[in-house]
């Protein structure tokens, strides 16, 4: 009696297993097909707003200047100022590591600090990026 009840009692388990997993499925909510009532009513809304306009890129000029040092670049700053009236933005290159965030250079223009920016700034001035608005 013992082996029906532990057999009845597996059955059980397992029946319950599965009306708790069709339970689950039936919390789902589904979908509600589409009947396409109003199609007719999204159309005409979607006539009805008005088109995006269009983003016009305005090409900008671009400036660079080169240090060795950051308090080189500090003290030059009636240059920075003078070059940085000239473009849209000027590009501040300083070939030693230092900090990009000087609230004393960001004023003029972007600051760019190490040897891979000097590099990356050097190419660009001799590929003639600099010569022409972007």
């Amino acid at each position: 009696m013992n082996q029906r009840n532990s057999q009845s009692s597996n059955e059980k388990q397992g029946n319950s297993n599965k009306d708790n997993r069709s339970r689950k499925n039936s919390n789902r909510r589904r979908r509600r097909p589409n009947k396409n009532k109003n199609s007719a009513n999204k159309d005409e809304a979607q006539q009805s707003r008005p088109a995006p306009k269009p983003v016009k890129h305005i090409p900008k000029r671009y400036g660079v200047i080169f240090y060795d040092t950051l308090n080189g670049a500090k003290e030059d700053g009636p240059t920075l100022l003078e070059k940085a009236k000239e473009v849209d933005q000027l590009n501040i290159v300083v070939r030693a590591e230092a900090k990009m965030d000087d609230p004393d250079l960001l004023q003029y223009g972007k600051l760019y600090a190490g040897e891979a920016w000097a590099l990356i700034h050097d190419r660009r001035v001799e590929d003639g990026w600099y010569n022409e608005p972007h």
